[in-house]
């Protein structure tokens, strides 16, 4: 007596099902995958542009706290405006001078292995707003010069100088950095705000 073969495939309406409900699970997966990657970026897009921040303001504060200095201790220097934000005690840029080579004049260049920070004497600090760029201009360098400006950070969007007391000896900075290939106009989009107040040196 012959045994009967009752194997069977699988119909095309199974194999029609298997598949669809196979690729909707496949497109979820992706669909969140991609959720997670975008949210990554832009959490990394906003970490850079904290540690961007923290970066500028951490330049700044070297770049100010040099006004004003005479390591050389040759002669007083206290007749000087060490200091300007352009007129008042607030503004987008910040003129700074000092004595650092005792000479009672602020339109030298010191060598760089001299104990400061900065080797130009009048310099600029403001925001290139085009650029969204802090940039430092050394005013002892000939217009059109390639080390005229030099850039401390970019992305950031707004930057203030204050003189908190009026008493020229400190010097309050509020920056706001932006993050980088993220468009202002996506709802996540966030700024990072960021202020310190910096004492001058010997001041």
């Amino acid at each position: 007596m012959k045994s009967q073969n009752r194997e069977q495939g699988f119909s095309l309406l199974e194999v029609t099902i298997a598949l669809s409900v196979m690729t909707t699970v496949m497109g979820m997966a992706f669909m969140l995958l991609n959720g997670f990657q975008q949210t990554y970026q832009r959490e990394e897009a906003y970490a850079d542009a904290a540690r961007n921040a923290r970066f500028a303001v951490a330049r700044l504060e070297e770049i100010v706290r040099s006004a004003g200095t005479n390591p050389t201790g040759r002669m007083a220097v206290n007749w000087l405006t060490f200091v300007d934000y352009g007129g008042g005690n607030t503004g987008s840029s910040l003129h700074l001078t000092g004595d650092l080579d005792g000479d009672r004049s602020t339109v030298s260049r010191v060598d760089d292995n001299q104990d400061v920070i900065i080797t130009s004497e009048d310099v600029t600090l403001q925001l290139d707003t085009a650029a969204n760029t802090i940039v430092m201009r050394d005013n002892t360098e000939a217009v059109g010069s390639t080390r005229r400006t030099v850039a401390i950070a970019e992305n950031i969007r707004s930057l203030t100088f204050t003189d908190p007391d009026g008493s020229r000896r400190q010097v309050s900075v509020d920056l706001i950095a932006v993050p980088s290939g993220i468009a202002a106009t996506d709802r996540r989009y966030r700024e990072v705000h960021y202020t310190a107040t910096i004492r001058l040196r010997n001041r």
